[in-house]
């Protein structure tokens, strides 16, 4: 198993290759100060300016490691062509630059052979061009002794270097001459090989963050601009596909079938559910007269949300409330939804309904009133004198505009409750006159609970109850504090004091005359 493993591993290759080595002079302390922004910006550069280079040149980049290159060539003379070219590139590009922005490498080449691996080189070579490079400064090209004996001389002028050797007994250092003005301090001669060659640009990424980073208020400000036009635009296409606006709009234009036919496009979804489509239904199917129906989704709708009741709404159940042809069993479940869902919107409409003519309706709307708070004593009044005065109104009318009367506890709803008991009427008549000595017990217990303001407003209502118990029975319209302040005041009720006092003590005497007449026989 092992040797398969052998055989199938790729064998390593030696060549006799030329190398080069550049980095960038300074690269540690500038990015001690540069931001990492910065720092990606000038090695973008850097590449975008030297691997054309070395492509042109046909060097093969083996790895990059920070801002160091290694590349090999097949060819010493073109290793060395190659890096004069990159020097007289950077030093054009560093011609229009500020301090900040410029790029100075340093280039050693060294030759010799070396193990090529699939992502690496390895080999002395490899360390000879190391060392050879920290003895060279930016903007020059060193290389070494077997460099120079194997490349072609006439095209590349060198000069000796001053260092004597790399190492002792081994190799000497030489390097590239300068001929040419600053901006092409190796006389373009090699770059110009390449022909024109585009400006170096970074990445389309480096780019993009580059001119956001320039522009990100414009940029953020346009950018929200448009995505609130995009949501605006795609909510007002959602919503003009929507079967729910559809139908609204198709009620405004008085076609609730159509109405209807949108919505059922709804009916498989968890939506046809919600309180919206049911209020709109309902709205539908009202308008179709199907009165039933349309407060079955109505109350649906505001058991489940009482804020869809919008005035439509209102309108649509305070006419089922007025309606003759709404069915029976449901409106006490009408009444209910209108007082504990539709609340203070229907109240005024109620109010309206209350002074009818329909004594059902009339009723269902004080009731719907009671269960929202909103009733006040003229509506029980107007309820309570429409009923009594209607001389068809049923038994359990009458009985229930007295309890009304009751709660109103007003005098004129007193006045009502002693004209109604004194009709002597089938029905109403008994209930009324409980109801006044029910609301004269009442006050006589209110005016003895308040504090007295003198001793003989105190005694008196107890000796006129004691003296005269059959008072307040014949004469029920009269309170009882009125009855309390008279009696030590009028002298009309002195003598009938002195005359039942009369006609108690006359009382006894035809007993006593008995008693003895019927005695002397026993004896």
């Amino acid at each position: 198993m092992k040797n398969v493993v052998e055989l199938l591993r790729p064998s390593q290759r030696t060549q006799n290759l030329a190398i080069l080595l550049s980095d960038i002079k300074g690269f540690t302390a500038r990015t001690s100060r540069q931001t990492r922004e910065e720092n990606f910006r000038m090695l973008a550069f850097h590449d975008a300016l030297l691997l054309p280079v070395i492509r042109g040149f046909s060097g093969r980049k083996v790895k990059s490691i920070g801002d160091a290159l290694l590349v090999t060539f097949r060819s010493p003379t073109d290793c060395v062509l190659c890096g004069m070219a990159i020097q007289d590139r950077l030093a054009s590009w560093n011609v229009h630059r500020g301090p900040a922005e410029r790029i100075e490498v340093r280039i050693a080449i060294s030759l010799g052979e070396v193990r090529v691996d699939a992502d690496d080189v390895t080999g002395d070579p490899v360390q000879l061009a190391l060392r050879a490079s920290a003895f060279a400064d930016a903007g020059e090209v060193v290389l070494t002794e077997s460099v120079y004996l194997a490349m072609n001389k006439s095209e590349v002028p060198t000069e000796p270097f001053p260092v004597r050797e790399l190492r002792v007994g081994e190799t000497r250092l030489h390097r590239a001459r300068m001929i040419g003005p600053r901006e092409l301090p190796y006389g373009g001669r090699a770059l110009k090989r390449l022909g024109k060659l585009r400006d170096p640009k970074l990445p389309l990424a480096t780019r993009a963050a580059a001119f956001v980073a320039r522009r990100w208020p414009v940029l953020t400000a346009l950018a929200l601009v448009l995505a609130i036009g995009g949501a605006t635009w795609r909510a007002r296409v959602r919503r003009g596909n929507d079967p729910v606006v559809r139908a609204e709009q198709m009620l405004v234009a008085k076609s609730p079938l159509a109405a209807l036919a949108e919505l059922d496009k709804l009916s498989d979804t968890p939506r046809a559910k919600s309180a919206q489509v049911q209020v709109v239904r309902g709205k539908a199917e009202h308008a179709l007269g199907q009165l039933g129906m349309a407060f079955a989704d109505f109350a649906a709708a505001l058991d489940a949300d009482a804020s869809v009741a919008d005035p439509n709404v209102v309108r649509a159940v305070i006419d089922d409330l007025e309606s003759e042809g709404f069915p029976l069993q449901w409106r006490p479940a009408l009444v209910r939804i209108l007082g504990e869902r539709v609340g203070s919107p229907a109240a005024e409409p109620l109010r309206g309904i209350v002074r009818s003519q329909r004594s059902r309706a009339r009723r269902e709307a004080l009731e719907a009133l009671e269960l929202m708070g909103q009733a006040t004593d003229d509506d029980r009044l107007a309820l309570a004198s429409a009923e009594l005065s209607d001389k068809a109104a049923p038994c359990p009318a009458v009985l229930n505009a007295v309890r009304v009367l009751v709660v109103a506890g007003t005098e004129r709803a007193q006045s009502l409750l002693a004209r109604t008991a004194a009709e002597k009427r089938r029905c109403g008549s008994r209930e009324a006159a409980d109801a006044l000595r029910r609301l004269d017990r009442a006050k006589a217990q209110a005016a003895a609970a308040a504090p007295a303001g003198d001793a003989k407003t105190t005694t008196a209502p107890a000796s006129t109850s004691t003296s005269t118990p059959a008072a307040t029975s014949t004469t029920t319209v009269d309170s009882p504090s009125s009855t309390s302040i008279v009696p030590l005041s009028s002298p009309a009720k002195k003598p009938a004091k002195k005359k039942t006092r009369h006609k108690a003590k006359a009382k006894p005497k035809p007993a006593t005359t008995t008693a003895q007449t019927a005695s002397p026989p026993t004896h």
